[in-house]
């Protein structure tokens, strides 16, 4: 369990780390600041989904990915249309709308493995492959 909370402050303070770094080297008007933070997040969302065996790790990591698909949707309808207050609304909207759906994951997803863990005593994912059971 600490693991977890270690884990996530160290991925949370790199993360802070690369967001620094990039407004010094480029200033935040720079689109490849924004991508290449966003690239990064979504490959620690990944590496964790797929290397980790925890359900609720897992849920955690599709939600950094998420994340970091709203912070490219938002970089890129601020920087496509700069004259256009419309497309960056529609930007805002979308977002929006990813996190709703994100939300809606999260919540049945975790009453899902909510309904598991009471019959499986254990969160680990590799012990659900006989559900039919």
């Amino acid at each position: 369990m600490i693991r977890v909370f270690l884990g996530t402050a160290l991925t949370g303070a790199f993360v802070l780390g690369l967001g620094l770094i990039a407004l010094a080297a480029g200033g935040s008007r720079s689109l490849n600041a924004y991508l290449t933070l966003s690239t990064l997040l979504f490959a620690i969302g990944m590496f964790g989904f797929l290397a980790r065996r925890n359900a609720i790790s897992m849920l955690m990591s599709i939600e950094l990915m998420l994340n970091a698909v709203n912070l490219s949707i938002i970089a890129f309808a601020s920087f496509a249309a700069d004259n256009n207050a419309a497309f960056r609304a529609e930007g805002s909207v979308i977002a929006l709308m990813v996190m709703g759906v994100a939300a809606g994951e999260a919540t049945v997803g975790l009453s899902i493995i909510m309904a598991i863990y009471r019959n499986k005593k254990t969160p680990l994912v590799d012990e659900y492959d006989a559900m039919s059971q």
